[in-house]
């Protein structure tokens, strides 16, 4: 039996039945009966916790790619996740622990900001240009290197950032993963900045008539940030950006997102800084 060992404040405590959708070396997917989680992930300690995922030490077992087919049945009874084709793969969920969500944003510093922005650009650019052998000296030459499609103002035509849904390649697009940081920062300041609980609603009412252009794995994640839910990583570092008084806050939320997936985490950092500078530093 493996224990969970943190939980997304989104799983589900309750029973339910449900198939697997896909599945990795370290992590499955789960697509289940209920309607107010109808998608639950199990993830290696490795990986980056998101609301709908049971965290768990996959790394002394097997490679689940060889334990588990797409389509294989599942179901959680008492806290306990079991699957019929593979009796000795269980998962108690009943002692894991919640991990912890970024406070509210309660003040907009216009000049802390912009040095901590300053700080994640470099960061990022850096990443990108030693990485991709392409050198890169700003999140806008970036966005343009992957094709990203942004208004003249966000203000004025948000609904042009749909277009980027199902853009790029991977599990999740890089067009998908920018329009997460986006929706990131206008969740975190809905609140605090009139303008953009405005976008971010315009973006609400508009985005699921072109969702189905995408992947699954991105729908589910685009789904649930239409709904203010992020990953623990990104949370945290949209809340470092607007109060860190450490760098060293900004470097170490910035490096724990640039080693998410292959890209995913450069294009969702992307993602947070252009809207930070289109909404409040432009």
């Amino acid at each position: 039996m493996i224990i969970a060992l943190t939980k997304g404040y989104l799983c589900p405590s309750i029973s339910f039945d449900g198939k697997v959708h896909s599945v990795f070396t370290r992590s499955v997917n789960i697509v289940t009966d209920l309607k107010q989680t109808p998608w639950v992930s199990l993830l290696d300690a490795s990986l980056p916790e998101t609301p709908t995922a049971f965290q768990c030490s996959f790394a002394l077992s097997t490679d689940l790619t060889s334990r588990l087919n797409m389509g294989d049945s599942v179901f959680m009874r008492g806290g306990v996740i079991r699957f019929p084709s593979c009796s000795s793969l269980i998962i108690n969920t009943l002692t894991a622990t919640d991990w912890g969500k970024a406070p509210s944003l309660s003040q907009v510093n216009k000049e802390k900001i912009k040095k901590n922005v300053l700080i994640a650009e470099t960061l990022l650019t850096d990443y990108i240009s030693l990485n991709n052998k392409e050198h890169i000296s700003s999140t806008s030459e970036y966005l343009n290197y992957l094709h990203i499609v942004t208004p003249n103002s966000i203000q004025v035509e948000p609904e042009q950032l749909i277009s980027n849904i199902g853009k790029g390649k991977g599990l999740t697009p890089s067009g998908d993963d920018f329009l997460i940081g986006v929706l990131a920062v206008l969740s975190a300041l809905h609140n605090t900045i009139p303008e953009a609980d405005v976008i971010y609603h315009r973006l609400k009412a508009s985005m699921p008539y072109v969702i189905d252009k995408t992947t699954d794995i991105s729908v589910h994640y685009l789904t649930i940030a239409l709904s203010q839910h992020f990953s623990h990583p990104v949370q945290w570092l949209v809340y470092h950006l607007f109060h860190a008084t450490d760098k060293n806050e900004i470097q170490a939320a910035v490096t724990t997102n640039l080693s998410i997936g292959s890209s995913s985490g450069v294009d969702t950092i992307a993602g947070i800084l252009y809207c930070i500078n289109e909404l409040l530093l432009r």
